[in-house]
């Protein structure tokens, strides 16, 4: 089973040290690195580039926090929380102010901020729940903040 951790011999956890991650990337990659098996069969070279594919993809979804804790509630068997009326209302109300022509990005950011910082905390205290409630809030604050994004083009 693919484990991103594994694959760059991490840690299983939710925090994770960015500059350790990315050491721990680019050593992956040299290791397993298409170029280094010019020379060798078919075989070993589809390998490598098998094994490279897998180590760009456990990067990606380690360095965001969103995707990483995504995978680690999935390795637990925790389900993504699918509906929560009551932030819903939230979001509708952000796109409302949105609608009207209010800048909500550094309102936007903040709520992110804290989202990530809630959701660190959920995974630390092993509250799985309240991990899970918090991304499903952080999914959408991210959407919204890309729609400011794009709406400042």
């Amino acid at each position: 089973m693919f484990d991103p951790f594994e694959i760059l011999g991490l840690e299983k956890q939710f925090p994770l040290d960015l500059i350790v991650l990315e050491k721990s990337y680019f050593a992956a990659q040299k290791r397993t690195h298409p170029d280094r098996f010019i020379g060798a069969s078919l075989e070993v070279r589809e390998q490598a580039l098998k094994q490279s594919r897998e180590v760009n993809q456990a990067y990606m979804i380690l360095k965001s926090p969103h995707s990483r804790a995504e995978y680690l509630l999935k390795d637990g068997a925790i389900e993504p929380l699918v509906h929560d009326p009551l932030f819903l209302g939230q979001v509708m109300g952000w796109n409302e102010r949105m609608d009207a022509g209010e800048n909500l990005k550094n309102e936007l950011q903040r709520e992110e901020a804290l989202l990530l910082k809630s959701l660190r905390d959920g995974f630390e205290a092993n509250d799985y729940e309240a991990a899970r409630g918090v991304l499903y809030r952080l999914t959408y604050v991210q959407k919204i903040l890309k729609k400011c994004d794009k709406e400042e083009l």
